[in-house]
């Protein structure tokens, strides 16, 4: 069983097999002035000789996926033949969504990933928690960590504890004087911080208990959305 990596950003999608290295792709589609009629998706950018020109359609605005049918394009060529080849029956997909995402969008990805592509599972996640996962992986005598995930829409600065995250937001400075005097208080940033997720997805898909986080198709055809909201801490 495979399992696929989706940081899927409203600027980038960063995606990957867990066994293999990362690709960074423009998650949109393009048309150019000297080619109106046709459509270039993803990575097609690399076929256009004059990028200058270019009008952009965008899946996502203001940091919530909207546009359905490019979204569904794009992924249709990141999965596709030309690219990472899915066996969806074959394979479990861990993919990220925004903090606060709403209802109805989570619910349409429910039914994309499941009842359109077929995957064998998947886990709905927020890029920070993946990434406090990889922080963790890396430091495992830390406790606690802020994830200050800077993305092409919004900023969210989320503490992590534990693993877990936490439900109240604080800033560096309210946890600086929360934090007894005897605890060290740092701020890093990774040498890579947009693949750092993706990153985090792949340590997070060969964690040995990856298979109870994730929701199956067999579990979302007997029980719906209702299981995914149950499962996944968005």
């Amino acid at each position: 069983m495979s399992t696929l990596v989706l940081d899927n950003g409203a600027n980038f999608a960063k995606i990957g097999y867990s066994h293999e290295k990362v690709s960074v792709i423009p998650n949109c589609q393009f048309r150019s002035k000297t080619s109106r009629l046709k459509t270039f998706t993803a990575s097609q950018l690399d076929e256009i000789k004059d990028p200058s020109g270019l009008f952009y359609i965008l899946p996502f605005q203001k940091g919530y996926l909207v546009n359905w049918d490019v979204q569904r394009k794009v992924w249709d060529h990141l999965f596709g033949k030309d690219m990472f080849k899915v066996d969806f029956a074959d394979t479990n997909i861990v993919i990220t969504e925004p903090y606060f995402n709403f209802s109805s969008i989570q619910d349409t990805m429910n039914e994309i990933l499941f009842e359109e592509y077929q995957f064998q599972s998947a886990l709905r996640i927020n890029a920070g928690s993946l990434s406090a996962h990889r922080y963790f992986h890396e430091n495992n005598s830390e406790l606690c960590c802020i994830v200050v995930d800077s993305s092409f829409s919004f900023t969210h600065v989320v503490p992590y504890c534990r693993g877990r995250k936490m439900k109240e937001d604080r800033v560096y400075t309210e946890v600086r004087a929360l934090a007894p005097v005897e605890y060290q208080v740092s701020v890093i940033l990774p040498q890579n911080p947009i693949c750092y997720p993706w990153e985090g997805g792949k340590l997070l898909a060969e964690n040995p208990d990856f298979e109870e986080m994730v929701v199956t198709r067999e579990d979302y055809e007997e029980n719906g959305h209702y299981v995914c909201e149950e499962k996944f801490d968005i």
